[in-house]
């Protein structure tokens, strides 16, 4: 080590901290990270899908690494980068679908993106803007082109 002193050696323990373990740098240094009011995903539940800013998030989301990933200055921008594919409910707003019309694999055919009875199939979760449609034809014609009964299901 002596030998490659400059590269081993620091002046201080936050740089030697900072220099190789950056990935814990507030656990080497003995110190606790600075806490902001930013938002940051609330991974404690796995059905959570929402963006807290009490001030009490991991350690690891303030390291310096890891801030620019985990931190939001809104609860917007919190939402679309860790739960985009349950926005609204991130959000906390209540959604009632677009109206537009998806495929329904599991009841082979298409529903539409609403609350109620049928021909609502539910808001749709983990569909594709890309993959909804006008209309029910536009939907079964790119969706089910094989299944004839598509229309009438």
């Amino acid at each position: 080590m002596l030998q490659f002193a400059q590269y081993f050696l620091s002046n201080t323990r936050e740089e030697c901290c900072e220099k190789f373990y950056h990935w814990d740098y507030y656990g080497c240094t003995g110190t606790l990270p600075p806490v902001s009011g930013d938002y940051y995903p609330d991974y404690s539940t796995v059905t959570s899908y929402t963006c807290l800013n009490d001030m009490k998030m991991p350690n690891y989301m303030l390291d310096k690494q890891n801030q620019n990933w985990y931190l939001s200055k809104t609860l917007k921008k919190c939402c679309e980068t860790h739960f985009n594919y349950d926005f609204n409910k991130c959000m906390g707003t209540q959604s009632t679908g677009t109206g537009k019309w998806y495929a329904k694999y599991n009841a082979g055919g298409c529903a539409q993106d609403c609350d109620g009875a049928s021909p609502c199939g539910g808001v749709a979760q983990w569909v594709d803007t890309m993959s909804m449609y006008s209309s029910k034809r536009e939907c079964c014609t790119a969706k089910f082109w094989w299944v004839t009964d598509c229309l009438t299901k």
